[in-house]
């Protein structure tokens, strides 16, 4: 690996790849970045006759807009590395799109396209992975796909020489579009039924009916004036009792 360093902290971690902003001994803020290949694929790395060629190579890939690299390699497992210059700026996926960072990024990409024609499908046209250098956003760096490029060399093909970058470029530009009109993004379907919408009459048939406020106040109203009536019929009973003591003989089956 490059020359002395020291991780600073862990940016990124996912399948294919960790990321690691790191310190060098000059005081350097640098980006480490390991490519995580399965075992399979880093034998055949190994292996490889062109794999000097391909580090010397991706060592060497030097262009405005993209991100320089420093140094790389493969380690004692045989997991590539890659040591590159910390960018910075914000990426595209931060910021607020407008037409003039869209002309930006296109003007950069199509840059890409016709310097390194096919091999430019090495590059990571993805909004996540490039920034704007500067204020006013004049400028963006791209990324290098380290994934794609030993994956590929593993496999015994030219690095991106399976990948269409124009149509990745095209994708890109649609989706920063999109992102400039603030379309909506679809709603994920939660909805149990199958193809039944949320407005359809028929899930509205499984909502409680919610009586309006008057049709509330009615019966509770007839309902005070049922147990009223009942107290005044009891109350009613027990005073002709009371006039009548012979009632209060009477037995079950008998008339007076």
């Amino acid at each position: 690996m490059t020359a002395k360093f020291q991780i600073q902290n862990l940016i990124e971690q996912s399948q294919t790849r960790t990321v690691h902003r790191v310190r060098g001994s000059d005081g350097t803020v640098l980006r480490l970045t390991r490519i995580l290949l399965d075992e399979d694929d880093r034998e055949q790395l190994k292996r490889s006759r062109k794999l000097r060629e391909a580090l010397d190579d991706l060592k060497a890939l030097r262009h405005p807009c993209l991100a320089e690299v420093l140094d790389c390699g493969l380690d004692e497992k045989g997991i590539p590395w890659v040591m590159s210059r910390w960018e910075k700026g914000k990426l595209v996926s931060e910021v607020k799109i407008e037409e003039k960072e869209i002309q930006t990024v296109s003007k950069h990409a199509n840059r890409l396209l016709n310097d390194f024609g096919p091999m430019a499908g090495v590059v990571k046209f993805d909004t996540a992975e490039i920034f704007f250098s500067g204020e006013k956003r004049e400028s963006c760096v791209f990324q290098i796909d380290y994934f794609r490029w030993f994956s590929d060399i593993a496999a015994g093909i030219g690095p991106g020489a399976n990948y269409d970058c124009k149509e990745q470029v095209r994708q890109l530009l649609a989706s920063l579009a999109i992102k400039q009109l603030k379309l909506p993004k679809k709603k994920e379907e939660t909805n149990p039924i199958p193809f039944v919408d949320e407005r359809s009459p028929a899930l509205q048939i499984h909502e409680p009916v919610q009586e309006p406020w008057f049709g509330r106040l009615l019966g509770w109203l007839l309902l005070i004036g049922a147990l009223a009536v009942i107290g005044w019929l009891t109350v009613e009973g027990m005073g002709r009792v009371r006039e009548n003591p012979r009632m209060e003989d009477w037995k079950t089956g008998e008339r007076p």
